[in-house]
């Protein structure tokens, strides 16, 4: 129902229905409006935004919107409307959309904002945009160890509306963060039962400047619905709560995938110039034209095989696509076992000797049928069969472990193997793989 509520409100901006617009945007969710924006074209975008008249709902909407979309958006939405969306937002959702405010119109706003509104979100905004202390909720449940749970419970009923109460953190008298409790924990022991008593002292907590990619590591390794962030001197800061986990992982994902697909970090390519996405592409896309030059070269120097054997030139193609494929797979492994921090725990040798173990598995199985289907093509011809089989193999066992090396030394000296990954596997493959293939058919068959 959402997905077709969606579609209808894309039709209706697209045509300029705007009545019908108006009417529809009434009476559906800011979720379902928010993912029709994410999927019309700037212009349309803000003629959609025009037709809310509602601000809550409005502030809602910008909530759910990546940066670029509230960047682009917000500059076509008058100054004082802008003030007011601001103020019904929360305050961390509040930082985000202001941090991608152009500077001279972040200032404005922050000029235009008063209090301790104000002084939060200058405390947020001076963490990196992707750092804990970026994505943090300053507002958390927060009493003294020597209170009762009877005491915590009353303090809960008065404190109005704080973001996704899950725990009840525990300080000291010098305001330090000693303990965490449950909300169960307060229903459950007497009403008499001193805080102290029953919170739990073991506190896992991250420090403001932690990436946020290592605090979703650790929210889903200890399956928690929200993490504190403390100073140095364990004093609490804030909360990341799971709703922001969810949304580092689908930004970090959808970067990633991007990323190893050589079209840069912008997720959506309606707001993305012709020139910068040909700058994107193009240089990836230059490495592989000038490994495909190599091949070219490659494959000349051994034209006198290919002169005697004329049939080597059909397995080209399947050589190169099945050691790519192989080493797709490896590479796109070892990218997944860096982001969620396997690789350091395994160890780079043992991945290694498990992604070639595995890549002499398919070798073998791809070598019996491939070599098997040349043996009964030319029977006069068994060498034929044999070297194409064992091309076969070593190309794998090289692609896969290839695969697995690129991104892994592209880590350790600092490039981002989500970035250079794709490229460097795909062509490097295809060049060793070239070499591989005449080499062993023009030993064995000479």
């Amino acid at each position: 129902m959402a997905d077709a509520r969606v579609e209808i409100i894309r039709r209706l901006t697209r045509r300029e229905a705007w009545p019908s617009l108006k009417r529809t945007l009434e009476k559906t969710r800011a979720e379902d409006i928010a993912a029709a924006v994410n999927l019309l074209a700037p212009t349309h975008q803000r003629r959609l935004v025009d037709c809310i008249d509602d601000d809550s709902k409005m502030a809602e909407i910008f909530c759910m919107l990546n940066a670029r979309e509230c960047a682009a958006l917000t500059t076509s939405i008058p100054f004082e409307r802008l003030v007011t969306l601001m103020q019904l937002m929360p305050i961390d959702d509040e930082a985000d959309v202001i941090a991608s405010l152009p500077d001279d119109l972040r200032r404005k706003v922050l000029n235009a904002l008063e209090g301790d509104e104000k002084a939060q979100l200058e405390d947020i905004l001076a963490w990196p945009v992707d750092s804990a202390g970026g994505i943090m909720h300053p507002a958390a449940f927060r009493l003294k160890q020597d209170l009762t749970c009877r005491d915590a419970i009353s303090a809960l009923q008065e404190a109005g509306d704080l973001e996704m109460v899950f725990y009840l953190y525990v300080e000291n008298e010098q305001n330090q963060l000693v303990g965490v409790a449950s909300l169960r924990g307060l229903l459950t022991h007497p009403p008499s039962t001193p805080l102290k008593a029953m919170m739990s002292a073991e506190v896992i907590s991250v420090p403001p400047e932690t990436d946020q990619e290592e605090v979703a590591r650790i929210v889903d390794r200890y399956d928690l619905l929200a993490l504190p962030i403390v100073d140095p001197d364990r004093r609490l800061l804030g909360i990341v709560t799971i709703d922001d986990i969810v949304d580092v992982i689908k930004e970090e994902a959808v970067e990633d995938m991007m990323l190893m697909a050589g079209l840069g970090e912008n997720l959506n390519p309606a707001q993305h110039s012709v020139f910068n996405s040909f700058r994107e592409r193009f240089q990836w896309l230059l490495l592989t034209l000038v490994g495909g030059i190599g091949m070219a070269e490659l494959i000349n120097v051994f034209e006198g095989d290919l002169a005697k054997q004329t049939v080597l030139a059909g397995f080209i193609p399947v050589m190169l696509g099945t050691g790519g494929n192989v080493g797709t797979q490896a590479a796109t492994i070892a990218v997944r076992n860096i982001a969620t921090g396997h690789a350091g725990s395994i160890g780079t040798p043992q991945m290694l000797f498990r992604e070639a173990r595995v890549g002499a598995l398919l070798g073998v199985g791809f070598a019996v049928i491939l070599g098997g289907y040349a043996l009964a093509r030319w029977f006069d011809q068994p060498m034929l069969g044999l070297s194409i089989a064992i091309s076969l193999i070593v190309i794998v066992i090289n692609a896969a472990a290839l695969g697995m090396l690129v991104p892994l030394t592209l880590n350790r000296i600092g490039v981002d193997p989500a970035v250079a990954t794709g490229p460097f596997v795909t062509t490097g493959i295809d060049l060793v793989a070239i070499l591989i293939y005449f080499g062993t058919c023009g030993v064995l068959l000479n």
